[in-house]
């Protein structure tokens, strides 16, 4: 991994190797305007991999939890205690 300093530091170069096929979607995408760019289409598809994989570890994280007895109960008790706190709200807040 190469790490290029930029003025926030919130960015990395990094060096990858990608099917030829998918480049040139990309590049086919980007050429029609559906993306602005190869490179920002890249991002947002690991913008949304990574949200994928963490709703996906998070839901197993859930499954696992919700077999203990004791996580249960504590979530269920505390669900009641806010019960008539959550009905005073109409909508999101």
């Amino acid at each position: 991994m190469i790490i290029v300093p930029t003025i926030s530091n919130s960015s990395v170069r990094y060096t990858t190797v990608l099917p030829v096929k998918d480049v040139e979607e990309l590049k086919k995408l980007a050429s029609q305007n559906v993306i602005s760019s190869v490179n920002n289409g890249i991002r947002a598809a690991i913008e949304m991999f990574l949200k994928k994989a963490k709703y996906d570890h998070y839901a197993q994280e859930m499954a696992q939890a919700s077999q203990d007895k004791r996580f249960m109960k504590r979530t269920l008790e505390t669900q009641a205690d806010f019960e008539q706190a959550d009905s005073e709200v109409s909508g999101e807040w």
